[in-house]
């Protein structure tokens, strides 16, 4: 059956007991669909400070003079606006200060470390950057180690996503399981795969919500997953009673 068809069944409360009938490859796509989702504001994060790195080089002229000396950073206060993100270069603020710096701010070159947005721990040492230690070396990096970043951006992103389509599968699956005991505590005829399998559709739409409010306002709206809560409700109520087997005289 088309995998949109399930969608639609979702949407309009109709034939929920052919959910059981949803292939197990629907499934791990919904799963890769949510899980993509709920990375998609790392990835905007991440893409909007690669795009401004890459500016840089417009602007070498404007990078300040610094120095990194024992994991110090030494040189001018400066601020750069580039596609209306902010460079700065500072040794008034430290590591511990981060949550000091404007929401902006995409890379930022501190007292003891570097920022760097996007990045689920955002704030590294200088032992990170290795050889990008003065403006030169920084001029230099931009201009001919993009490419190397693209790649190392790309294999983080791929971990990220595949740390969360585990921790969401096994998520669902416990749940799957909770539903359908308590659905067979109450004599109902339940399947925990037929859970996993609804529940898989159930999620895809809120997730794209919270997501999207995600790149868009810097929060996880994680309540828009009670939007979740009819189509499991429903599903409860069309699942059959079992029929009590008659003992024998």
């Amino acid at each position: 059956m088309n995998y949109f068809e399930f969608h639609k069944r979702l949407l309009t409360f109709k034939k929920y007991p052919l959910f059981r009938t949803v292939p197990f490859r629907y499934l791990l796509l919904n799963i890769l669909l949510v899980s993509l989702f709920i990375s998609l504001p790392y990835m905007v994060s991440m893409a909007g400070t690669l795009t401004t790195l890459g500016e840089l080089k417009n602007v070498e002229n404007e990078i300040p003079e610094f120095s990194i000396d024992n994991g110090q950073y030494k040189g001018e206060e400066k601020t750069l606006t580039l596609n209306e993100s902010e460079v700065v270069f500072t040794s008034s603020k430290s590591r511990d200060e981060v949550n000091e710096i404007n929401d902006d701010t995409i890379l930022a070159f501190l007292s003891d470390g570097i920022y760097i947005a996007g990045f689920q721990n955002s704030t590294f040492n200088y032992s990170l950057i290795g050889d990008v230690n003065d403006k030169e070396s920084l001029e230099e990096f931009v201009n001919s180690q993009m490419s190397s970043i693209y790649f190392y951006v790309f294999i983080y992103i791929l971990i990220y996503v595949i740390v969360i389509y585990f921790f969401i599968f096994t998520l669902m699956l416990i749940l799957s399981s909770i539903l359908s005991g308590i659905a067979k505590a109450l004599n109902k005829k339940t399947d925990y795969m037929n859970w996993f399998k609804l529940g898989s559709y159930a999620v895809v739409i809120p997730s794209l919500l919270i997501g999207i409010l995600a790149v868009l306002t810097s929060h996880y709206f994680w309540f828009i997953l009670i939007l979740a809560i009819p189509s499991y409700f429903y599903y409860y109520k069309k699942l059959p009673v079992k029929k009590k087997t008659k003992s024998k005289a």
